[in-house]
């Protein structure tokens, strides 16, 4: 049942991609013309999602998710006779109450008529355990080995992971910063994106959970899935990123100045210009995956669809919601990234003041020896570095009305 729905759900994200790719470049879709819009909506399903995840931390059902890495638990490694399902070995612990999560092992040398299996448990005493063992011989079973977890080291591990986790993303703001020349802005609205990105994830996973569907457990194969995400969405923003940056630059040696709409307009034409290989990559990703999901093992399967929500997830941040926080807060970026910005209506003497500072940072990369010298010749009482960092124009009015 749940390999049909995954596939209507495949093929309508398919179209949906096709179709919005094909708009989007041949009719010059106005994304960030409806950001608000966009980000209203996205704020509306991310609530739902974070609400679900509540509602489970709360409600305790997270913590039945939560796999023996985290929590503790006993494997029990063994091989059996592979008339016997999964079925008939759920059948057995469920007499004493107990859920099982089931993995296959991949041997190099494997018998034709036997598979090897590692079953996960949460942790039970030794006089249950032996008497599952015992049920479980009598059914032809070989026991291999069995193994317990104590719940403080489980209890370890999931710290660990949360530090990992909060360690990536603040170092994707650092690595970010510093690769577009010390502009923290980028990195911060990345990071928003990616937050997105693993509370789409886990709200996923706790809804297929919670309805019961087998295999979804927050587990260390969960966490590699959404360490894989976070990697994967900060690159293909970083993609978006470049090409505004190079566009800015290609407009400032053009016309040595631009306004917030020329801006924006210029986001727009860069999204428009990643947008098919942002979207066909995704597409080849998502293909990848949904082959496991469809053809691999249970442990394959859960952790293909987290791969496969958060991909999409990626695309659509990187597209719909990091491009339009770049518009949003475009004046703070643009006051390091390009030093000014100029608008139509001001006074003539305050026009040329600001097309004269334009042509001086338009260049800075170019000519820094040059920069101290023309700054001299501006009759601005302000350092450079505080005319950088701020809204500059605003500044420059107020000096024009107190002469």
């Amino acid at each position: 049942m749940i390999n049909y729905i995954l596939f209507s759900i495949f093929v309508l994200i398919t179209f949906a991609l096709a179709f919005f790719t094909i708009k989007a470049e041949k009719n010059k879709f106005q994304i960030i013309k409806h950001s608000k819009t966009i980000l209203s909506i996205t704020s509306v399903y991310f609530g739902f999602f974070l609400l679900i995840i509540f509602y489970s931390i709360f409600s305790g059902k997270i913590y039945n998710m939560l796999g023996i890495d985290f929590v503790g638990g006993t494997l029990t490694e063994i091989k059996i006779p592979k008339n016997i399902t999964d079925t008939d070995l759920s059948n057995i612990y469920k007499k004493y109450n107990m859920e099982i999560t089931i993995q296959d092992v991949i041997l190099q040398e494997q018998e034709k008529d036997k598979r090897t299996i590692v079953i996960k448990t949460k942790p039970m005493d030794e006089k249950q355990k032996n008497e599952i063992l015992k049920e479980l011989k009598n059914m032809g079973a070989e026991i291999r080995k069995t193994e317990n977890i104590s719940a403080t080291i489980g209890k370890e591990t999931l710290i660990n992971a949360l530090i990992a986790l909060i360690i990536a993303l603040i170092a994707q703001v650092i690595y970010i910063a510093f690769r577009f020349g010390n502009n923290i802005m980028y990195g911060i609205i990345a990071d928003i994106g990616l937050i997105h990105d693993v509370v789409i994830m886990l709200g996923v996973y706790v809804i297929l959970g919670m309805l019961g569907f087998a295999g979804f457990e927050i587990n260390s194969i969960f966490l590699a899935a959404v360490l894989t995400v976070v990697g994967y969405s900060v690159m293909d923003t970083i993609i978006i990123f470049d090409r505004i940056r190079e566009n800015l630059r290609i407009e400032l040696k053009k016309n040595q100045k631009i306004s917030l709409e020329q801006f924006d307009n210029l986001i727009n034409n860069s999204i428009i210009q990643t947008i098919v290989r942002s979207v066909f990559t995704t597409f080849t990703v998502l293909l990848t995956l949904w082959g496991i999901v469809f053809l691999g093992g249970e442990t394959l399967r859960s952790f293909a669809i987290a791969l496969s929500v958060g991909t999409f997830s990626g695309a659509f941040s990187s597209i719909f919601i990091a491009a339009p926080l770049v518009s949003i807060f475009k004046e703070k970026i643009l006051s390091k990234d390009i030093k000014l910005i100029t608008e139509e209506g001001e006074p003539e003497k305050t026009k040329a003041l600001a097309q004269n500072i334009m042509q001086i940072f338009a260049h800075q990369q170019e000519n820094p020896e040059e920069i101290q010298e023309e700054v001299k010749n501006i009759e601005v009482k302000q350092d450079p570095k505080s005319i950088r960092n701020k809204y500059l124009r605003t500044k420059l009015i107020r000096k024009e009305k107190n002469q």
